[in-house]
C-alpha cells in the first residue's frame, strides 16, 4: 500500500495551523503566552486613557502629543502585524524549493509501520512511535513529537483511509 505525493507551501500553513490549535488546547486558557497579552494589552489601554486626560488638561501641547499618538499608533500596529509576518518570513526559510517537504513523496503503510521516501531521504516511523493524530480538510497529520508531524494529504491516501484508521486506532486525536 504505497501513494505518492507532493506536499505544498499551502500544507505548512495548515501544519503550522494545527501545531498553534493543539499548542493552544494544550496550554489552556490561563497560560503564559495569554497572561502576557492580556498584560500588554491592558498596558496599551491604560496608556491610551492617560494620554486622553494629559491632552484634555494641557491642550497647548497638543501638537507634540499628535506626533507621539501617531507614533504609537504606528507601533501596535507593528505589534499586531508582527506575529504574521514573522510567520510568512518563517515559511520563506523553511521550505527550501528542493528539500524534503516540497519535494514528490512515497508513503507505504504497513502494520509495523509507516514509510517515507522523497529524493532526500528515507523515514520509518513504527505506529508505537506516533504520538498525536490530527486532520483538517485537505490532510492527516501524524505527529512524532509536539512540533514535527507527518502530513498525508486527504486526496493520496483516500484508497488507504480504512488501513489509516485502522493502524492509528490506538492514537486519540488530542487535539
Amino acid at each position: 500500500m504505497s501513494t505518492t505525493f507532493t506536499l505544498t507551501v499551502a500544507d505548512f500553513a495548515r501544519l503550522q495551523k494545527v501545531v498553534a490549535k493543539r499548542f493552544r488546547s494544550k496550554a489552556g486558557l490561563f497560560s503564559l503566552q495569554f497572561g502576557l497579552r492580556v498584560t500588554v494589552w491592558l498596558c496599551i489601554g491604560l496608556a491610551g486613557a492617560a494620554y486622553a486626560r494629559v491632552m484634555r488638561e494641557y491642550p497647548e501641547i497638543s501638537q507634540p502629543l499628535g506626533t507621539v499618538a501617531v507614533l504609537l499608533v504606528l507601533a501596535l500596529l507593528a505589534i499586531v502585524a508582527l506575529p504574521y509576518v514573522a510567520q510568512v518570513s518563517l515559511r520563506k526559510f523553511m521550505l527550501a524549493p528542493n528539500g524534503a517537504f516540497l519535494s514528490p513523496q512515497t508513503v507505504s503503510l504497513s502494520a509495523a509501520s509507516v514509510h517515507v521516501s522523497s529524493s532526500t531521504g528515507t523515514t520509518e516511523v513504527p505506529w508505537s512511535g506516533v504520538l498525536f493524530r490530527a486532520e483538517d480538510e485537505a490532510n492527516y497529520y501524524l505527529f512524532i513529537d509536539g512540533m514535527q508531524a507527518l502530513i498525508l494529504p486527504r486526496a493520496a491516501m483516500a484508497p488507504f483511509v480504512a488501513e489509516l484508521e485502522q493502524y492509528t486506532a490506538h492514537i486519540k486525536n488530542a487535539i
